[in-house]
């Protein structure tokens, strides 16, 4: 037995180690046969664990959670797992945030098939950008050719392309106006980077789906690029992209966000306040597409995925502090909504994406429990240092009274 005046510090040792390992209890990422959401998002926590230290294994979702750094709460890059019940923090968007994104996560774009998260930077001396693997937390960086700021814009569907928003100058997400500039692909395999040729107007991209064409948002509409020859078109939209996601599975179309400007738009993720979405034919001949939808849509009024050919998923909003991922049909039937996401009075969802090869397959699940892997180690350090403060002090407490009592 140690001696009485060794008691408190090893009862403190023995306390602070239990409260590492239970605040360091996750679950290691299972096979999941269907991918799902749940039918209300789990809220905003302190305690989510981080992608570097509890890889959640592939994917549905990837958002901002929360707005503004306030006392104790800060926004979060937060993922959802393919099983619809793990969330994990994606610390490297988190870390790689500048001033100029007022805490907000750096620019971040989720893989089509979930598996990767593409991390950009405001403000950077050497463009590069991180791709983060969710299934193992590693990460590989990777140079570009040019660009003071990056912002990934578009995957190609096989995950193996990605296009980058490039500028010469450091961008800021509010400062009243949308980025633009330049178009950089990056072919992941070969790590290899080019420059798209372009007038520096770009704003948005999507890849067609066999990865041969890219879509390019410009002033004045959308460029048509041909990857492989450099042939391009021009398509006269009313509206902008509807995001990375915008292309339908079949090549025809083309999904546009209709807007109405705002006095000061509040960066790369609003080019105004959506109304609906259009829909163009993506090979210019000017063949029937499906009617306008005016709907309300939340944020920037993107086109998260592709249910088929007939329907799309998106975020819309419902009161004031509710929004729901739902499936809206091409032809006018009411959306059907598949997770709510509640208390957003409170703390926000923003940049809100999809891994768009799922969309047509999420099932909805009400889980038991929600998985978010071990507590940060800010946290778990903060509380197994306090623990075992108390402990040793409990300890050295109960020890003198049992002297003065003899």
């Amino acid at each position: 037995m140690p001696p009485a005046a060794a008691v408190p510090s090893v009862v403190g040792a023995v306390v602070a180690g239990i409260v590492v390992v239970l605040t360091g209890l996750g679950r290691s990422p299972a096979a999941v046969s269907t991918p799902a959401v749940p039918e209300v998002m789990a809220g905003y926590s302190h305690l989510t664990g981080s992608v570097s230290s509890s890889p959640p294994g592939p994917v549905v979702a990837l958002w901002q959670h929360g707005y503004g750094v306030e006392f104790l709460d800060f926004p979060q890059a937060v993922v959802l797992g393919a099983g619809g019940d793990t969330y994990r923090r994606v610390d490297v968007a988190e870390e790689r945030a500048g001033s100029e994104t007022q805490g907000d996560p750096a620019p971040m774009l989720l893989s089509p098939d979930g598996t990767r998260v593409a991390v950009g930077d405001h403000d950077i001396e050497r463009p590069d950008v991180v791709i983060v693997d969710l299934t193992t937390g590693e990460t590989t960086t990777h140079a570009l050719t040019a660009g003071r700021s990056v912002v990934p814009l578009a995957w190609s569907s096989d995950g193996e392309t990605l296009a980058s928003l490039v500028s010469d100058e450091a961008t800021n997400p509010y400062a009243g106006g949308r980025i633009t500039g330049g178009i950089t692909l990056l072919d992941v395999p070969d790590d290899s980077a080019e420059v798209v040729d372009l007038d520096g107007s770009a704003a948005a991209a999507a890849f067609s789906p066999d990865g041969s064409q890219l879509a390019v948002e410009q002033s004045g509409g959308i460029t048509v690029v041909d990857l492989q020859d450099g042939n391009r078109r021009s398509l006269e939209v009313d509206g902008v992209l509807a995001g990375p996601a915008a292309w339908s599975p079949d090549g025809r179309l083309l999904a546009v966000t209709t807007v109405e400007p705002v006095s000061a738009p509040p960066g790369v993720d609003a080019p105004g306040s959506p109304t609906g979405l259009s829909f163009v034919d993506a090979g210019g001949r000017d063949a029937s597409v499906p009617d306008a939808l005016p709907l309300d849509l939340s944020g920037p009024g993107r086109v998260l995925g592709w249910a088929g050919d007939a329907e799309v998923l998106t975020v819309l909003a419902d009161g004031a502090d509710d929004q729901t991922l739902s499936v809206v049909p091409l032809d006018g039937a009411d959306p059907r909504p598949l997770m709510r996401m509640s208390d957003l009075g409170s703390y926000g969802v923003g940049r809100f994406q999809l891994a768009s090869s799922v969309a047509g397959s999420l099932e909805v699940v009400d889980p038991d429990g929600v998985d978010r892997g071990p507590w940060p180690w800010a946290l778990r350090g903060v509380l197994t240092v306090a623990a075992g403060l108390l402990a040793w002090f409990l300890a050295r407490h109960f020890a003198r009274g049992r002297v003065r009592t003899r």
